[in-house]
């Protein structure tokens, strides 16, 4: 019996070492949860808050808008967590005037708790200080963020921060300022069927995510905060791909927002001549100089509201 239990210890062990390791890394390592949850939390008197995926992350930087603004993006950020996101700060943003949201080709279609959401809702929860109503407490996963991700996923990340020496991506206004790199054109075609094909869930269900926007609307509108739905550019060559009859749903449901809301103003880029294919990173993002571009374009229309 003692020998069995010395060789479940040696086997236990190394597995709870590693466990050990791997929750203080994501305990004490900062990382864009972590550095926007402080930003967001001390920048009181921001004018603009912009919120939506990796492509407002990336495509709007603060730098260039007239007014003191703040990206709370992030990659893979979902309406869920938008809301929420929302919701939470709304209150300490007192002079806050205009909300930018983006509206994309995953926006409106997402399900909840699929996809990244599986496991970046714990992060937000633990590092943003969300009250996440998809984790249940009975979650172990709620309590150790080393058990929310694989291993190979959790090495990769401890291979980055020893790498660069840093998990945060965005600079001190929230933008995502790593993307630095002009998309080739040569693999454009072969690169945009594959980020479609990603991207594609199937659904043409967009009632929950519509109504979680509307109810973002309806609290700016009782706090006389203006709304801008952003339709964030992309190449020709990953428009043409994507599913035609859904891109008309989501144009239109936009469309609705802005009609039905005398606070909402849509600005579609999607197919926007100016941004050419210097300004991407890749299919869907803008690089740094996109960013530019793109910003310039919204504080024209945040000067003109």
């Amino acid at each position: 019996m003692k020998k069995l239990l010395s060789h479940i210890s040696l086997f236990l062990i190394p597995i709870l070492v590693i466990w050990i390791l791997a929750e203080v890394f994501y305990r004490t390592v900062p990382n864009n949860y972590t550095y926007k949850h402080k930003q967001i939390s001390n920048n009181t008197d921001i004018e603009v808050l912009i919120l939506g995926d990796s492509h407002t992350f990336y495509g709007i930087n603060p730098e260039f808008l007239s007014l003191k603004a703040y990206n709370l993006s992030n990659v893979s950020q979902t309406i869920y967590f938008d809301k929420l996101l929302f919701e939470k700060h709304i209150k300490q943003l007192s002079k806050l005037k205009y909300l930018i949201l983006a509206v994309d080709y995953t926006t409106l279609s997402q399900a909840d708790n699929t996809q990244e959401d599986i496991w970046r809702k714990y992060f937000y929860e633990s590092q943003m200080d969300l009250d996440v109503p998809l984790i249940k407490w009975y979650n172990p996963k709620k309590y150790s963020l080393a058990l929310t991700r694989k291993f190979d996923k959790t090495w990769q990340t401890c291979e980055e921060y020893h790498n660069k020496g840093t998990l945060i991506g965005c600079d001190a206004n929230g933008w995502g300022n790593t993307y630095l790199s002009t998309v080739d054109s040569v693999e454009m075609n072969r690169l945009a069927h594959v980020v479609a094909k990603k991207h594609e869930d199937g659904s043409l269900d967009f009632s929950l995510n519509t109504e979680r926007i509307q109810q973002m609307i309806d609290l700016c509108q009782s706090k006389n905060i203006q709304v801008l739905l952003v339709n964030m550019p992309s190449v020709p060559e990953y428009v043409s791909v994507l599913n035609a009859e859904k891109w008309q749903k989501i144009d239109a449901v936009c469309q609705l927002l802005e009609t039905n809301n005398s606070n909402v103003t849509r600005i579609d880029l999607l197919e926007d001549k100016r941004f050419v294919l210097k300004d991407f990173q890749d299919a869907d993002h803008l690089n740094a100089d996109g960013a530019k571009k793109c910003s310039l374009v919204i504080d024209q229309y945040l000067n003109k509201l």
